[in-house]
């Protein structure tokens, strides 16, 4: 065998190795009952034609590809999403969807949807509309300059500018539904671009126009597992592939007032403008601590991309600090008795513990914080009393019996002012699984 055909053997050897990965790879979907992440939610790890909870009006995909339908059992229209928030599923002229369907391995492709941006002239995607599939570094040639003030991503990563040939001030879109593009980006935005994974620049395939990619992409999946495997021990491919690390903060509840978006530390926001006044947050990449004092200091809570409509009344206008957490917070300490949670009456002290369980929704109430696994709430005063929670790390199963027994969900990072429908004060134990 001469050295050209040991390479090729070598390099089919890596794809195969790179594809049985993928193979074990779960997809994942929370589905919410309402826009912007409220009300009912699950989380769906498999096909649905008839969704657990009537119907959804926001999405967030953890992993996987999925196809949104309005109709029961995959009818009426349809939609592609890859991973990345979807605050109102259904866009224009959509209310909800019914179904979902895990096409992550569809017809032996790695599920793929085609680079799509869709701009909108109006915020909550009203007036006239610009659809992408390739770049633009002119968005002038086709009328839309300094137009855009709302944005749906159903493939890709996008790049929008605010000066011409992706220059000026750029913000990078993953997939999802954006119903304000911000003060510092509404009606700004000059050009616009999809991004390649930083894993490998060169193996996306350019967007054609019909999005006909699928048989391009297939090698692009394998180039690029093989890269991921190559370059496993360098940090850069420990991001998120297609987004920089930034989270973007406001003065006011969901998501108005002064804005700032923030790629680095900020170890003291005295001189920003922001100190003691942030009240809301995006993260688009990475996971953040803030805390009460400079210098990192005080009470700090951390947090997984996402929204977060109104802070956590530990920290709701009163942060001085900010960081990225490249690894996993210390919570010892946190639990004066040693156990694995403490109670607090309403309006607590603040503090940092990754679950908080709230007595009534809408985050009020006494709350239950806990550090680790919780087998029985039974001999506790808040056996089946949460309506509400808040989770800053980890991936966390909520269950209605001890022993982690009877009807389950799992939840991730974020806010959640309600518990699904038929776990309201039901919750008597609780693990995390990852």
């Amino acid at each position: 065998m001469n050295l050209r055909t040991q390479t090729l053997s070598r390099c089919i050897g890596a794809a195969a190795l790179a594809l049985s990965s993928f193979a074990t790879f779960a997809a994942d979907i929370l589905i919410y009952s309402e826009r912007d992440f409220y009300g009912s939610f699950a989380q769906l790890s498999r096909t649905e034609p008839y969704l657990p909870i009537g119907a959804a009006r926001s999405v967030r995909v953890s992993s996987g590809v999925w196809d949104v339908c309005t109709g029961q059992n995959f009818q009426g229209e349809c939609r592609r999403l890859t991973p990345g928030d979807y605050r109102e599923v259904g866009g224009r002229g959509i209310d909800a969807i019914l179904s979902v369907r895990d096409v992550t391995y569809a017809q032996g492709n790695v599920g793929y949807a085609a680079p799509k941006l869709q701009l909108y002239e109006g915020r909550q995607y009203r007036g006239r509309t610009l659809t992408l599939e390739q770049n633009a570094g002119d968005l002038g040639r086709a009328g839309f300059d300094d137009r855009a003030s709302s944005a749906i991503v159903s493939g890709g990563t996008w790049e929008i500018c605010t000066e011409y040939n992706f220059r000026g001030r750029c913000q990078a879109l993953p997939p999802g539904n954006y119903p304000d593009l911000g003060a510092q980006l509404e009606n700004r935005i000059l050009s616009a671009r999809a991004l390649q994974p930083l894993n490998n620049p060169q193996s996306a395939p350019p967007a054609r126009p019909n999005g006909d990619v699928i048989g391009a992409i297939a090698g692009a999946v394998i180039a690029g597992a093989i890269a991921s495997q190559a370059n496993s021990n360098n940090p850069a491919y420990t991001q998120q592939p297609y987004d920089r690390i930034r989270v973007e903060v406001f003065t006011d509840p969901n998501f108005q007032g002064s804005a700032v978006t923030f790629d680095s530390d900020v170890a003291n926001l005295r001189n920003s403008g922001f100190n003691d006044r942030i009240q809301s947050m995006r993260v688009f990449g990475g996971t953040w601590e803030a805390c009460e004092n400079r210098d990192f200091s005080g009470v700090c809570l951390t947090f997984g991309p996402g929204d977060y409509r109104r802070l956590p009344p530990q920290l709701d206008r009163a942060i001085s600090s900010m960081r990225q957490m490249t690894r996993e917070p210390v919570w010892t300490g946190l639990n004066p008795s040693g156990g694995n949670f403490t109670l607090f009456e309403a309006n607590g002290p603040r503090s940092r513990h990754p679950v908080w369980l709230f007595e009534d929704s809408d985050f009020r109430g006494a709350t239950l914080r806990a550090t680790g696994d919780v087998a029985s709430l039974r001999d506790s005063v808040f056996n089946d009393r949460a309506s509400g929670m808040f989770i800053s790390w980890g991936t966390w199963q909520f269950c209605e019996h001890d022993n982690y027994g009877g009807r389950c969900f799992t939840a991730g990072p974020g806010q959640y002012a309600q518990m699904p429908a038929g776990m309201n004060d039901s919750i008597s134990s609780f693990r995390r699984i990852r």
